[in-house]
């Protein structure tokens, strides 16, 4: 092993490469999950319900901060 391999003390730490992963892959399970179900309710010519709007507003905002945590983390 060499002097050269160990980071120095006064450098900042290096930021996880996966940084914000989880809330996007949750983001984009509820939008696709909620885009799903009204593909499936139009199809059977149902009326949609407003309960619809709660999961695709959470999926954009955990996609949206996660995107914004990994445009940060740079």
């Amino acid at each position: 092993m060499s002097w050269t391999d160990e980071r120095p003390a006064w450098l900042p730490p290096i930021p996880s490469p996966h940084r914000g992963q989880t809330r996007i892959v949750l983001g984009m399970v509820l939008v696709c999950a909620a885009m799903l179900i009204c593909l499936v309710v139009a199809a059977f010519g149902a009326l949609l319900s407003m309960y619809v709007l709660w999961p695709l507003a959470g999926g954009l905002l955990l996609l949206m901060s996660g995107l914004l945590s990994r445009r940060r983390g740079v």
